[in-house]
């Protein structure tokens, strides 16, 4: 069968693989789609990145037995079929053709890669590709026997070569190996202008069960971009065709085309089980700790912690602006409390995904000072020392502190979904 891998197209001012992937399975009508479109996000600390981090894989073949409805292109119908036939193609063909639609469509400060397969690469590249840094021996290797191209420098390369290493059959600890996102895209006219969807469409549709990532928890709208690119929403889940038969509940604005993909997002694969000692920039780790400062804010908001693990090395936490009432949960912890944290090391810094509290330690409040025997309110001596009245100079113990609520529960706490990665794995859907 016809794989093909496309990577780094579109740019902060606009363009979307997705959207480009759309046309390539246009120009190529003389195939069947087999098996799901899959987006494939990669890691989210490299400092090359695209806006999303996410590439494009298509499966293409002849189509046989049952096909099931996953898309419409510009009003015509598109299907997946589970198996195909034998089909000849040209894979150098092949990619002189996406390559005119790259050089058409892609924006002019991207890099643009685009790599034809006759099956799936091997998976060790997707999760070197999603943890860590493909090397260029590392896609020279993989790919030999394809047939591959880009433009500007052709960084995409990597990700089109990780993006058909990913089985999507493969899960980690969250127990979740893939999800779906249905991707609407816009009328071309209405690109670079605001999106007209309504904010109660979206909260009616984040209240379907098995539904992610729709809106924040005081309403504000997550779905929706708000970058000049043809995405018009991404409406995601764990059940395609729940998304399937209720996208068209969102607007008034609807989408000229959709297609729904297969995809890694909320699966928390870029995580790794790290020591502190291990970690390096660049890793997004998962790691039991306990706070060891309380937090400290500096300017814009952010707050930064300390933590140590189990052999006493330690290092810095960070929950910034973004993440909104996150933030008060970082404020609440105390010396000795314990954590999962989950997160990605940038500066020798942990800037935190999500974390667990797994143990906290006691609260206590100092109460109110005494009253006197006369009526008066004592005052305190000094640190450590009594109580005394200003009034008959009368004496008093300090009273033992009481404890106190922390506000805190043992579970899980995450930012809200319009400040999570894509990678990251909503609590609602984690088992634990």
């Amino acid at each position: 069968m016809l794989h093909i891998g496309l990577d780094d197209t579109d740019s902060v001012k606009g363009g979307c693989t997705t959207w480009l992937a759309t046309k390539v399975i246009q120009e190529l009508s003389e195939f069947d789609l087999i098996d799901y479109p899959r987006l494939v996000r990669l890691n989210p600390n490299v400092p090359w990145k695209t806006r999303g981090n996410g590439a494009v894989a298509l499966i293409l073949g002849k189509g046989t037995g049952s096909k099931k409805l996953i898309g419409e292109l510009d009003g015509k119908p598109f299907f997946i079929f589970e198996k195909s036939t034998e089909i000849k193609y040209d894979k150098r063909q092949i990619l002189d053709r996406v390559l005119n639609l790259i050089h058409k469509y892609s924006m002019p400060d991207s890099e643009p890669g685009v790599i034809i397969s006759d099956s799936f690469l091997p998976e060790g590249l997707y999760w070197q590709g999603v943890s860590n840094i493909v090397t260029k021996d590392m896609l020279l290797e993989s790919t030999e026997g394809t047939v591959y191209s880009g433009l500007r420098g052709s960084r995409g390369l990597f990700g089109a070569a990780c993006s058909l290493a990913w089985s999507g059959n493969s899960s980690k600890s969250t127990g979740i190996s893939h999800t779906w996102e249905l991707i609407g895209y816009r009328n071309q006219d209405n690109w670079g202008t605001k999106r007209n969807i309504d904010s109660s469409a979206v909260q009616k549709i984040s209240n379907i069960e098995t539904v992610f990532s729709c809106t924040d928890l005081d309403g504000k709208v997550a779905m929706v971009p708000n970058s000049p690119c043809p995405v018009l929403w991404g409406f995601r889940g764990t059940n395609a065709d729940k998304l399937i038969q209720n996208f068209e509940k969102l607007g008034p604005e609807n989408p000229s085309r959709w297609l729904l993909y297969k995809t890694n997002q909320a699966t928390d694969d870029h995580l790794r089980f790290k020591e502190i000692s291990e970690i390096k920039d660049g890793d997004s780790v998962n790691i039991e700790v306990s706070v060891i400062s309380k937090s400290n804010t500096i300017k814009g908001g952010h707050r930064f912690f300390e933590v140590q693990d189990k052999f006493n090395n330690t290092i810095d936490c960070a929950a910034f602006e973004p993440s909104k009432n996150f933030r008060h949960i970082v404020d609440k912890l105390e010396i000795g409390d314990l954590l999962i944290i989950c997160g990605s090391v940038s500066n020798g810094t942990i800037n935190l995904e999500k974390l667990r509290i797994l143990e906290l330690v006691p609260r206590f409040l100092k109460p109110a000072n005494p009253i006197c025997t006369c009526g008066q309110r004592t005052h305190s001596s000094g640190k450590d020392s009594y109580y005394r009245c200003k009034s008959c100079s009368k004496k008093y113990d300090r009273p033992e502190k009481v404890e106190a609520s922390s506000g805190l529960e043992l579970k899980w706490y995450e930012p809200p979904a319009s400040s999570r990665r894509h990678l990251s794995t909503p609590i609602s859907l984690m088992v634990y």
